[in-house]
This record gives C-alpha cells, sequence and structure tokens, in this order.
C-alpha cells in the first residue's frame, strides 16, 4: 500500500505555503484542475488494479482543508491536495473512490 495526493489547483485558501504549489511540481499530463486531479487518481487505481503485488493505497491529506480561516498563516499546506474545494464541496476525484 502507498500514499498519494495531488492537486485540484495552485491556488490557496489560507495565507499558509502550499507542499504542491507550483506547475514543476505536476506532472504534464494531468494539469492542478478538479478534472485533472480526478483523472490522476483515476489513473493510478487503474494501475493499482492491475499490479499483482499491491493491495491499495490511501489518500494522504484528504480532509485538510483550510481550517483556520482564509487569513490564517498556520492553516493547511496541503488544502488544494484535498477532496473537497475550498468552499467544502467534494470535488470530482472523490468519485473515483466509488467506481
Amino acid at each position: 500500500a502507498g500514499e498519494t495526493s495531488y492537486p485540484f489547483t495552485l491556488g490557496w485558501n489560507d495565507w499558509t505555503n502550499n507542499v504542491v504549489g507550483g506547475q514543476e511540481q505536476l506532472l504534464p499530463e494531468y494539469p492542478a484542475t478538479p478534472e485533472g486531479q480526478k483523472a490522476y487518481l483515476a489513473r493510478l487505481k487503474e494501475m493499482v488494479s492491475e499490479a499483482p503485488e499491491v493491495i491499495g493505497f490511501c489518500y494522504w491529506g484528504g480532509e485538510w482543508i483550510s481550517f483556520k480561516g482564509n487569513q490564517a498563516q498556520n492553516g493547511s499546506s496541503w488544502e488544494n491536495q484535498a477532496l473537497w474545494d475550498f468552499e467544502n464541496k467534494a470535488v470530482p476525484a472523490l468519485e473515483v473512490f466509488n467506481q
């Protein structure tokens, strides 16, 4: 098993630097968009299901939204990789877990 995450945006919702915040940190085929995050996760799930020696993966920081407000300097550095957007609504990538 392994851990993963991927951004749905390179933006932020607080004044805490994000772990992934630059275009150069992305895989070219997966943009930092809700659709890119979902495509990344779907491909990863497909790869895991094809590998007999792998039993699964977990999504790191899926709940780490900006919990202290948009002015916080000690908020969440994973907020743009969470499975909830900046309005606390589920992002499309969450659907991959139901497929």
